[in-house]
């Protein structure tokens, strides 16, 4: 007969390690906000970051560390994966600090509340639903493709028209990905594991809410 060496958690355990994951993801958001604000604070960074080819490093850095900390993370321990967490936040706040230069700050609130609201919505129904989001699942993270090709083009192209539809899909697509991320991630830490899982849910959790906010804004923000 087989016995299985996989340890899980009790339901205690499991929501104990989830409010770790809203906690780490609310710190880096935190951490994006503050470093997009006192970014835009400052005229000559604002100058350097976005009106010099260093932009370009600027828009795709995030996309690369993304990349690369999901790749990379199984070779690091939770306190190295907590850093890469933090550090691509700061990166992520540095590349969308023009929001507070263009938008009015009643609109960031607006949109940041908007983003609250749709997010934790979803995340509670990904958390408590029984119901399997897989294949919800495979259909959005295929529209979630499309959305960065399309967004990628669009940074060439500068299509006022085709940046509003690509907004309106992604908030659709992320917060669709809210219900099912949260519900991945609670099976993912259900398992024991030395707390990497967790960190990576915050980094998956992050730009769900991230990029609701973002494309919220793109949609009503009433710009300067």
């Amino acid at each position: 007969m087989f016995y299985s060496d996989t340890m899980y958690r009790t339901a205690e355990q499991i929501n104990s390690a989830m409010g770790r994951v809203y906690n780490q993801m609310v710190l880096a958001i935190i951490n994006s906000m503050v470093v997009s604000f006192l970014a835009a604070s400052s005229p000559p960074l604002m100058q350097m970051l976005f009106a010099t080819p260093l932009k370009w490093l600027v828009i795709f850095a995030p996309l690369a560390a993304v990349l690369a900390i999901t790749f990379l993370i199984d070779k690091m321990n939770k306190t190295q994966a907590t850093f890469a967490l933090h550090g691509f936040a700061a990166l992520m706040g540095l590349s969308f600090s023009t929001i507070f230069v263009v938008y009015t700050m009643g609109s960031i609130a607006s949109a940041f509340f908007g983003a609250f609201i749709l997010f934790a919505c979803m995340s509670v129904y990904g958390y408590f639903t029984k119901r399997s989001l897989d294949s919800f699942g495979q259909f959005l993270f295929i529209g979630l493709i499309a959305i960065i090709i399309a967004s990628i083009v669009n940074i060439f192209i500068g299509s006022s028209v085709a940046q509003m539809v690509i907004s309106a899909i992604a908030v659709l697509i992320f917060t669709g990905l809210t219900a099912y991320d949260t519900q991945k991630i609670r099976e993912m830490i259900s398992v024991e594991n030395d707390g990497k899982a967790e960190v990576l849910g915050a980094l998956t959790l992050y730009l769900d809410f991230i990029n609701i906010f973002l494309n919220l804004l793109h949609l009503f923000g009433n710009k300067e």
